[in-house]
């Protein structure tokens, strides 16, 4: 089944979000005989965020897919920088249409599936170009789904509904590719490009974890839970942790642990001194060797981002533009602000 085949499955969140624009008022003048009066219609229209250029002078805070109306067809991609400029990303496959976003951590790199060709691209917002990545073939019309390492310097990407799926991971310095020598999916990347894989067993509850170096394959194999693999970032920098959130895992929902890459042992479990966390969403990333960024609830529909210390549990608040609150269509960038 393609990407357009598979579209009524997708449940659609059903906080939207609003598109960021500035107000622009402007006043009608008229006259209605017999008698001469002034009339003044004040209307608000929405002014829509320019192209993104070739270049950027500073970098991406986050990309989020806006949208203003439950009965229109949402836009397009957004982008947004550091000072707070907002761009739209026009030849972007659309998130209705399954097109993932991924913001490289140093907010200079953009990939995204090209809304005509289906092709991975990655766009170098510092040097102004455009680069294909080489993706088996085939997998053009089928859901993809990638992730940069902590450093920027590596992407790796899977398609995991693909018959005949072999992740990949992609050097953005020297446009290398290396196929990974086990189908599947990945969890992450370290800075030194260790790539660390899931490969389903006999069933989707049994998944097994190796480490994959240049040349050779870890021996180290242990089982891991599934949904490890959706975000593509859960490995250190180092490569020596896997992050978790404590779903499915054993520990209170309300937690975050760490398991060690060669053993799959429980490292440490804390609990994020959150006033009124009610439940973690997800994982989003390593931010450096000691946070993570976590997307939690407070209380039904109360998203947050924070960073959380995975030893010590001391967590700070991610700055969010209002726009932005639906997290589940935000992809952030390692240039966020902390609430002070």
């Amino acid at each position: 089944m393609d990407r357009f085949g598979r579209r009524s499955f997708v449940s659609v969140s059903l906080l939207m979000i609003a598109v960021v624009s500035q107000p622009v008022y402007t006043a009608v003048a008229y006259r209605e005989p017999p008698i001469a009066h002034l009339e003044v219609s004040t209307r608000i229209t929405k002014l829509p965020a320019p192209p993104l250029p070739k270049k950027l002078s500073e970098p991406i805070r986050y990309a989020n897919f806006p949208c203003d109306d439950f009965a229109k067809p949402c836009g397009m991609w957004h982008v947004v920088t550091t000072s707070g400029k907002r761009w739209t990303v026009p030849d972007a496959l659309t998130d209705e249409e399954m097109g993932d976003v991924a913001v490289s951590p140093d907010g200079v790199l953009l990939a995204y599936l090209h809304a005509k060709s289906e092709r991975l691209m990655i766009r170098d917002l510092e040097r102004g170009t455009v680069r294909v990545v080489p993706t088996p073939k085939g997998w053009e019309g089928w859901e993809m789904s990638f992730g940069f390492s902590r450093n920027s310097r590596w992407l790796a990407v899977d398609s995991i509904e693909h018959p005949k799926s072999r992740a990949i991971r992609y050097d953005v310095k020297t446009a290398k590719v290396l196929t990974l020598p086990r189908a599947c999916c990945v969890i992450g990347i370290a800075d030194d490009g260790t790539t660390f894989v899931g490969v389903h067993k006999d069933s989707a509850k049994v998944t097994e974890a190796s480490a994959v170096r240049p040349g050779r394959t870890s021996k180290v194999r242990f089982p891991i839970h599934p949904y490890l693999m959706l975000a593509k970032t859960h490995v250190s920098p180092d490569g020596r942790l896997v992050a978790f959130v404590g779903q499915g895992l054993g520990v209170p929902s309300r937690s975050v642990g760490t398991l060690d890459a060669k053993t799959g042992q429980i490292v440490s479990r804390v609990t994020p001194d959150i006033d009124g966390l009610w439940k973690i969403e997800s994982f989003v990333y390593w931010y450096d060797a000691d946070r993570v960024l976590i997307h939690i609830e407070t209380q039904p529909y109360e998203r947050r981002l924070y960073l959380v210390n995975v030893r010590t549990g001391q967590s700070e608040r991610v700055r969010l533009a209002e726009e932005a609150f639906d997290l589940h269509s935000v992809i952030v960038s390692a240039q966020v602000e902390v609430a002070k």
